[in-house]
């Protein structure tokens, strides 16, 4: 368990975190959060390597905390994919702009998710 990938999720749909979590906890450690802020208050006690944001969320948004913690030292190793409904070119852009490894659309498949999270993680 200790050389188990953490996996932090966050993200306001209470299905869509039961879903990530069912489909992550098999294989990875998990913690969820429903805002940006509870993100960052849990993100340095968990460690996670790896961080599933939604965009939208209530108070600061899923652009704002991925440019927060790229723009923080101790925080930039983190990778991050961004998971979104938004499905333009132009929204994904902003995604990977403010410092996004991985941008996927919902609905997804979880296979995809995996088959992303292995492909970030080598890089």
């Amino acid at each position: 368990m200790q050389d188990q990938l953490r996996i932090l999720i966050v993200d306001d749909d209470q299905t869509n975190l039961r879903f990530l979590k069912e489909v992550l906890s098999e294989k990875y450690q998990i913690q969820s959060v429903s805002t940006g802020e509870e993100a960052f208050q849990i993100i340095n006690q968990f460690e996670p390597n790896i961080l599933l944001l939604d965009i939208m969320l209530p108070g600061m948004d899923g652009y704002e905390v991925c440019q927060k913690i790229r723009e923080d030292d101790r925080l930039s190793k983190i990778k991050i994919i961004l998971i979104s409904a938004k499905a333009m070119a132009n929204d994904k852009q902003k995604g990977y702009d403010v410092g996004g490894d991985a941008y996927i659309t919902k609905p997804f498949d979880h296979l995809d998710l995996f088959s992303i999270i292995d492909k970030i993680l080598v890089n």
